[in-house]
């Protein structure tokens, strides 16, 4: 189509226009490159540029301007992702330290095993909240319960201690980075690591309960996502630190030096021990690294470090493995890049033969739970799941149907004979043990503090469930059952 000649004096000055500012602009930029450099100038316009952009000076110059803004970069990045200075979480302890009389109770493993009392159930009539508290930050992981005391850490690097009864914060620990594992306690000392997957160089602290100040800290070269935990064979003590792509460290627990390493993958959860002097642990895939690197569940000595055993797994292993029985069990499913699949695996602990097996439709990434002869497991969309070790299949599964990714697992509640499952966004589910059934579905009106992005496991002490948020909210909850009377009728 032509165009009207009354419209073409119009256009023609509109194109010219910023063609020319951009030729000018050239010629500026090339003229003070040039008058920098002392070299003469002959071209004009674009020409002019690339003859000054030639120059063996100017390329060299180019070369290390670039080279020292990178290296300025990757320095910043490396910095924000080392862990504070221990001279910095020294002071900060000084302020904070507050002397204790209590003389802890250990709580040094990770390994969940439930035992049914599914002929004592009782009928709930609701839920009520004793307290909630705002924490400022929120958590990753379940606290740790023990005399009495929750010990919780968040995403600001504190832990606090505080009194189940009351909801009040008795004193607090600070690391300064990330507290991401749940803490161990052990000989009236607490340890806890730090990090996130970028975190390098992170630690694992180890901080006295009776003075409250820090006692000693080790040093990987990754970051210590998984629960460092305290075993013991045979009259010794070790404490078993992952570091990410630093692998496995067994650490003296008081001393807080190194026995002895092994590292066969990127390890972002805590073992499992049995009474056999065995250590179990699953790898992972690290980011962008799918087609690179295989994920294994492996066994090794508790003494020496030795493999004992190694398979390979169908997909990262990011969570501890659960032991029952005579098999030792892996949920695997991948986090950081898209997969539709999950496997629940198991092994012989002493040869490390496949036993079971399971595939999923959605990455299995909570922790998974003995219950009797079973395993509970999640899914990273809101399955929860009952699996029949003997049978090799589901019991029962239920769907919370969420859009959000979870990596909460379930948590069994013995006098109502129930499962607990916190969802994301949507309340906490308490399912029927043997039917799977959803029995019912808690949420936190405004005044209870919302039911805000939840991650991390039902922490259950007694009569309490102990919920926290990636928001920063704790609360404890306790049952309300029916008389006994109703019930048996």
């Amino acid at each position: 189509m032509t165009m009207p000649n009354e419209l073409v004096p119009m256009i023609i000055p509109t194109v010219m226009i910023p063609l020319t500012l951009v030729s000018v602009g050239i010629s500026v930029v090339a003229s003070f490159i040039a008058a920098l450099f002392g070299i003469e100038l002959k071209l004009e316009g674009p020409k002019k540029l690339l003859e000054v952009l030639l120059k063996p000076k100017v390329l060299a110059t180019a070369f290390l301007f670039n080279a020292i803004i990178l290296s300025g970069v990757y320095a910043w990045k490396w910095w924000m992702n080392y862990p504070k200075l221990i001279s910095t979480i020294e002071r900060e302890m000084e302020i904070r330290a507050r002397p204790s009389e209590i003389v802890y109770s250990n709580k040094a493993s990770a390994q969940p095993v439930f035992k049914s009392l599914s002929s004592s159930k009782k009928i709930h009539q609701g839920i009520d909240q004793l307290w909630h508290l705002d924490m400022k930050a929120g958590a990753f992981r379940a606290p740790t319960i023990v005399n009495g005391r929750a010990f919780s850490g968040n995403k600001d690097g504190i832990i606090s201690e505080i009194d189940l009864a009351s909801g009040e914060v008795i004193r607090t620990f600070f690391t300064g980075t990330m507290s991401s594992p749940e803490v161990t306690i052990w000989n009236n000392s607490l340890y806890v690591g730090e990090g996130v997957h970028d975190t390098h160089h992170a630690r694992v602290y180890r901080f006295d309960l009776k003075s409250g100040k820090l006692q000693g800290s080790y040093q990987t070269l990754g970051h210590t996502e998984g629960q460092a935990i305290v075993g013991s064979y045979q009259g010794e003590d070790t404490l078993f630190v992952v570091g990410g792509f630093d692998g496995l460290h067994a650490v003296d627990p008081l001393s807080m030096k190194l026995k002895w390493k092994v590292n066969p993958g990127h390890m972002d959860a805590a073992v499992v021990l049995d009474d056999g002097g065995r250590v179990f642990f699953g790898t992972g895939r690290e980011k962008h690294d799918e087609a690179k690197y295989k994920s294994y569940a492996v066994s090794v000595d508790f003494k020496t470090g030795q493999i004992l055993w190694k398979q390979e797994l169908p997909a990262s292993s990011w969570m501890r493995p659960v032991v029952i029985n005579q098999d030792v069990c892996f949920v695997t499913g991948e986090v950081y890049f898209p997969s539709e699949k999950g496997h629940l695996a198991c092994f012989d602990r002493m040869s490390g033969e496949h036993s079971a097996g399971l595939h999923t439709s959605l990455p299995l990434v909570g922790m998974p739970k003995a219950l009797d002869n079973d395993i509970l497991y999640t899914s990273l969309k809101g399955h929860v799941c009952r699996f029949d070790v003997s049978s090799r299949r589901n019991r029962w599964c239920f769907n919370a149907k969420m859009k959000d990714s979870s990596f909460a697992g379930a948590s069994y509640y013995a006098p109502s004979h129930v499962v607990l499952y916190p969802s994301v966004n949507d309340g906490l589910y308490i399912l029927d043990a043997d039917t799977g059934e959803m029995l019912m579905n808690w949420k936190a009106n405004k005044s209870e503090g919302e039911w805000l992005r939840t991650v991390a496991d039902v922490a259950v002490e007694g009569d309490l469930w102990i919920v926290s948020d990636y928001e920063g909210t704790l609360r404890a909850l306790r049952p309300r059952f029916l008389p006994q009377m109703a019930q048996d009728k």
